[in-house]
């Protein structure tokens, strides 16, 4: 994504950006300096110089973080570890924690909940309101019960930069987590066949707001497989939504509800039922933006 710059004009700024009359590319320039170069000249005493740019910086850095890198487990991972609790009928969760879970996660720690509310991008992010530092716990005790959980790979300030603070500040045993993409539910959809290979031989409860439409949208494409649907109509409808799960015979919920999702995944896990956060995926499939791999 580039925005309004093509990726020659971002090449260009990177290599010859100078701060000057406030147009777009000396705003951009400006970023870019402040979102490196600015950081280390922070770092350094009155009368300091490093002869060392960013890029050489963050290089000797990175030889000397390397033991602390983990590794995210792939989409075939996570599909063969699925497939391994269905067919031994064991619970398993795997949740996601995207933009909405983090500000959940970070709200009246890292950013208040009245910055939250009063920014129309951020309030109501996943169907959490803040405060609710009730929730903000539960989720917390949600990432160490989960069985996989997906974190951001990029690295912006409401993405990873704020799931790494929020880390910190719980004290997340990351090393020991089994990590994934926080996007391992397209990954899933395009890179194995897992989502085809569930609906033809498992029985699927789906739930989420839209779940009525995905079980049109499965049905029409030959899958017999839905055995019922369940609206989330708020956070606060999790445990009417754990109660109506008791009444299908399922073998994996596809679980599209936002921020609720990581709840009543890992609720359904102790019910020795397996649970994906499908997320968006289904509107993927339902708008026609996402196909459905064989």
């Amino acid at each position: 994504m580039t925005y309004s710059f093509s990726q020659v004009q971002w090449e260009y700024l990177f290599r010859l950006g100078y701060p000057g009359p406030w147009d777009k590319g000396s705003l951009a320039s400006e970023a870019i300096y402040r979102g490196g170069e600015a950081i280390v000249k922070s770092k350094l005493l009155k009368n300091q110089y490093l002869p060392y740019n960013l890029e050489e910086i963050i290089e000797e850095g990175m030889k000397h973080l390397s033991k602390d890198l983990i590794h995210f487990q792939t989409a075939s991972e996570v599909e063969q570890q699925l497939i391994q609790a269905l067919n031994d009928k064991q619970g398993f969760s795997v949740i996601r924690v995207g933009d909405g879970e983090i500000l959940a996660l970070a709200h009246d720690i890292f950013v208040s909940s009245v910055e939250i509310n009063n920014n129309y991008r951020l309030k109501g992010m996943g169907g959490f309101s803040v405060p609710n530092h009730e929730k903000r716990d539960l989720l917390v005790k949600n990432l160490l019960e989960a069985n996989i959980v997906g974190i951001p790979e990029a690295r912006y300030p409401t993405y990873q930069t704020m799931f790494n603070q929020v880390a910190k500040h719980f004290a997340l045993p990351l090393n020991k987590m089994n990590l994934t993409t926080s996007l391992i539910n397209y990954k899933l959809n395009q890179e194995t066949t897992f989502i085809h290979s569930v609906l033809e031989n498992y029985r699927v409860l789906l739930i989420g707001n839209r779940s009525i439409d995905g079980k049109e949208f499965f049905t029409k494409r030959g899958y017999t497989s839905i055995v019922g649907t369940i609206k989330v109509p708020g956070f606060n409808s999790i445990q009417t939504v754990m109660e109506e799960a008791q009444n299908y015979e399922f073998d994996i919920a596809f679980v599209s509800a936002g921020v609720a999702a990581n709840l009543i995944c890992v609720q359904l896990a102790k019910q020795n039922k397996v649970a994906l956060d499908f997320g968006h995926l289904l509107d993927g499939y339902i708008s026609g933006q996402r196909i459905l791999s064989k």
